[in-house]
């Protein structure tokens, strides 16, 4: 599947990490518990409504025991992704 835009691309982390929770019958309780998160939170990313920060992605992979390049494992054309617009902004920080 090629991912064309940031919406497709959360969704197919969000359903990369469902799937690496349930092959380990772990509950969205059980994982956001372990990162100190609430379910309904650990959820909106399951489902690909969220841009969570990298730490969160580390966090979530170590509470599914999986090395965080898990989480991203999936075919990715980045040249066509990078042609797309961009609907989320990086976050600015005040110096």
């Amino acid at each position: 599947m090629l991912i064309h835009t940031d919406e497709a691309l959360l969704k197919l982390i969000g359903n990369r990490i469902r799937e690496l929770r349930k092959e380990r019958e772990l509950s969205l309780r059980d994982v956001a518990f372990k990162i100190g998160m609430e379910p309904s939170n650990l959820s909106v990313i399951e489902n690909g409504k969220s841009n969570p920060q990298i730490l969160t992605f580390a966090r979530i992979a170590s509470a599914l025991n999986v090395g965080l390049n898990d989480l991203f494992n999936f075919d990715f054309d980045f040249q066509t992704f990078a042609d797309q617009p961009q609907k989320y902004q990086a976050r600015k920080h005040e110096k």
